[in-house]
């Protein structure tokens, strides 16, 4: 029981360095969720692009940080070309 505690205490300190961090540098901390919130969508269906949006608001806001007004979704990239295929020439 104590090894928890002590697990426990030693979590919260982290996540209090993660939050003063995110106060001190909050443009450099919401470009790296930002960058996190691009990776997860391209690896998850267009639908789900809404909730990676809400999650890195929620990451955002529990660091202490403001939420990215513009960035509340995450659009997907478009998805890749065939393999195989070669795209048209371009026109001249």
């Amino acid at each position: 029981m104590a090894r928890g505690a002590i697990k426990l205490a030693a979590l919260a300190g982290l996540a209090k360095q993660a939050r003063e961090y995110a106060r001190k540098n909050p443009d450099s901390v919401s470009s790296a969720i930002r960058k996190v919130e691009t990776s997860v969508s391209r690896k998850v269906p267009p639908k789900y692009a809404a909730h990676v949006g809400k999650g890195g608001n929620a990451v955002r806001s529990g660091l202490g940080i403001r939420a990215d007004s513009a960035h509340t979704g995450v659009t997907p990239p478009p998805p890749p070309a065939p393999s195989g295929s070669t795209p048209p020439p371009p026109r001249a």
